[in-house]
């Protein structure tokens, strides 16, 4: 009986050992923080970030030809997203109408720092979002007006302002929220497998592989990454139609001066999985637009729509006929960044 026993459970150890080493995604990768690249546009800004301990990386942008200090726009971007992955449309049409802003990298991205490296912590992210403010209310020398203090987020950081937002912080005086992730990330997974049950089923069971060489890895303090985005039927976190692409398309060449990577830590998949933002929005009182795309299979239109009528008095902007990457470019970046300046004007100036 033992000889039998040993047979089966060395077969099974050989077929789980060519699982989990044909499991889908990558490594750590070696990272040494790069030096700050300055440039000719903005000021470098250092600081502490949420968890006490991380030295954070921002870029603070002051509107050309002001006399006075200004109202600053605190942004924050989406899942996995630095800030020099297409912020720029955004910080220049904001210090065209009069704003300063200030973009950061969160924990482990971008020119923070962290190890390792990509990992996704959504209550982490949203304290050093209340870390940014912190430092924009309390540094006198950054030439700001600190009473007055608007949120923008897009995405996964949509979600994030709101949540930060819902802390009642008498400085942050407006809110916008694009296409935000307000929703868990186990309902946008529940959605798409009801979209295409068996594409979906192959991604669910690679994820599966992948989370069991990350579980074993991490007994010898080391992680496994999944791609940030990629088709349909990977392992990775973003995979709808039309994500692989729209993803891409806001990535500097190369990876950009911070050589941003599409991994995320197999960790930050359980976080995502469980994270809700839409169950703050009641805390919510500062005046807040939340813009959605009406084909946005990321981030529904329906649970945006929940969200404006929670909040009191905020203003809801519906694009027709757009799916969530489609709010970066063209007619519709337009309109966005029109009625976006407008409301900020409305509740700053």
């Amino acid at each position: 009986m033992m000889p039998k026993l040993s047979l089966i459970s060395g077969t099974l150890a050989v077929l789980l050992a060519a699982l989990l080493g044909n499991a889908p995604g990558v490594p750590e990768w070696k990272y040494d923080l790069p030096n700050i690249v300055e440039e000719e546009k903005g000021e470098t800004i250092q600081f502490t970030g949420g968890d006490g301990t991380t030295t954070l990386t921002g870029r603070l942008y002051h509107p050309a030809g002001r006399k006075q200090q200004t109202p600053v726009i605190v942004l924050a971007h989406g899942l996995g997203l630095s800030q020099d992955c297409s912020l720029d449309i955004f910080v220049n049409a904001f210090n065209d109408a009069g704003f300063a802003t200030f973009t950061f990298d969160y924990t482990t991205f971008g020119a923070s720092e962290g190890f390792p490296r990509h990992v996704i912590n959504p209550s982490g992210q949203i304290a050093d979002l209340h870390a940014a403010i912190d430092v924009i209310e309390k540094t006198d020398s950054l030439q700001v007006d600190t009473s007055k203090i608007g949120l923008w987020g897009t995405s996964y950081g949509g979600g994030h302002v709101l949540v930060a937002a819902a802390s009642q912080n008498p400085s942050i005086r407006a809110v916008v929220s694009q296409v935000p992730a307000l929703g868990s990330g186990a309902e946008s997974v529940l959605a798409t497998l009801m979209r295409t049950p068996h594409m979906t089923t192959v991604a669910l069971a690679k994820t599966l592989l992948a989370s069991m060489k990350w579980a074993l890895l991490g007994i010898v303090g080391k992680t496994w990454y999944v791609p940030l985005h990629g088709l349909l039927g990977s392992a990775a976190m973003m995979q709808n139609e039309g994500d692989n692409e729209g993803y891409a398309a806001l990535l500097p060449p190369g990876g950009g001066k911070y050589g941003h990577r599409n991994a995320a830590s197999v960790g930050s998949v359980f976080r995502v999985l469980v994270h809700r933002p839409i169950n703050s929005v009641a805390s919510v009182v500062a005046p807040s637009l939340l813009i959605a795309a009406e084909h946005d299979t990321l981030c529904p239109v329906e649970q945006v729509v929940k969200a404006a009528e929670i909040i009191e008095g905020a203003e809801l902007l519906v694009l027709p006929g757009l799916g969530h990457f489609d709010v970066y470019s063209g007619d519709a970046l337009k309109e966005i960044l029109s009625s976006t300046t407008k409301f900020l004007k409305k509740h700053l100036k």
